[in-house]
């Protein structure tokens, strides 16, 4: 989702480079996305990335950090603005080293004049160039600061696509229903960092087997919720959780210039569907159609025993 999620990307007189974006994080693995494509474009290393983020005294537009859309939206941004900023680096570089642009590279944070490697200044002398001292002046043709900001982001909403697979087993007895395998085929478009999507793939289907077997807020007539604590707000624990198969795909997004689509959700979402008709196919038998879930043993009994019940009359 639109509509834009902006990113400043600075080079300090240390040679670090600052970037800050209005998106927030809760455990995304921005800070690694956002650095490998500041840091790719820049010529630096991912350490010298100086992350920033959800403070609008640093960056004052955040739009929100929901639908996975923030690798569609800051990534562009952040590649476009550090884009920006490596061709103000290579422009006044061409000018202090005496050599066209065209001959220039950048390096660990230096650049270098190809084929002659004693010609060279690091980015953070060029950023002391554009932020000279008192009574000095900023090079002809440059704003001062070496820094880009950009909005740009995906033209539409570049969603991810794939299939999710469970297969369960359930005691037609006592209602428990064990979760065997899992398989995902998922397709995010490319992957920045693929540790992090199959983290996040990983992590959503625990989240959605949560949904499907155990979360359930209960409350009274009144209202009042008698669900208070995480020992009857029940979560998947290791040992409810099966073996995760995952096979990514890459089809590059046409809507944004990193062809990128959302991830977070790709593991979550199907998978209260698959395993819900999971469990309706291991109890065919008994003819039980679930409308409802969490699917916990009692629920699961009473279906059990109408279905069980229904031949007979």
């Amino acid at each position: 989702m639109g509509p834009y999620e902006g990113t400043t990307v600075r080079v300090e007189s240390s040679g670090k480079v600052a970037v800050r974006t209005g998106a927030a994080s809760q455990g995304q693995g921005h800070h690694t996305m956002i650095a490998m494509i500041v840091a790719d474009n820049l010529g630096v290393k991912p350490e010298d990335i100086l992350f920033e983020s959800a403070d609008t005294a640093k960056f004052s537009h955040g739009i929100g950090t929901i639908g996975s859309r923030v690798a569609a939206n800051v990534g562009p941004s952040a590649h476009d603005a550090a884009s920006q900023v490596r061709e103000k680096a290579l422009k006044l570089a061409s000018e202090v080293l005496e050599a066209s642009e065209a001959d220039l590279d950048i390096e660990d944070g230096v650049v270098r004049v190809n084929g002659a490697p004693d010609l060279s200044i690091t980015l953070g002398e060029l950023a002391v160039q554009l932020t000279p001292m008192s009574a000095m002046r900023v090079p002809t043709g440059f704003d001062p600061v070496l820094e880009a900001t950009s909005f740009d982001g995906s033209s539409g909403s570049p969603i991810a696509c794939g299939s999710n697979v469970a297969e369960v087993e359930v005691d037609p007895g006592t209602g428990e229903v064990k979760v065997l395998r899992y398989s995902v085929a998922h397709d995010c478009g490319v992957m920045i960092n693929p540790k992090v999507v199959h983290g996040q793939i990983v992590g959503g289907v625990v989240h959605g087997i949560g949904n499907a077997l155990f979360e359930r807020m209960i409350y009274d007539d009144q209202g009042q919720p008698l669900t208070t604590n995480y020992g009857e707000y029940l979560l998947p624990l290791a040992t409810e959780m099966p073996r995760v198969d995952v096979t990514h795909m890459e089809t590059p997004s046409p809507l944004n210039s990193l062809g990128v689509k959302g991830a977070g959700e790709g593991g979550t979402i199907p998978a209260a569907a698959a395993i819900v008709a999971a469990i309706e196919s291991a109890l065919e038998e008994f003819g039980v159609e679930i409308d409802y879930y969490p699917v916990d043993p009692q629920y699961l009994t009473e279906l059990i025993d109408v279905g069980a019940a229904a031949p007979a009359e």
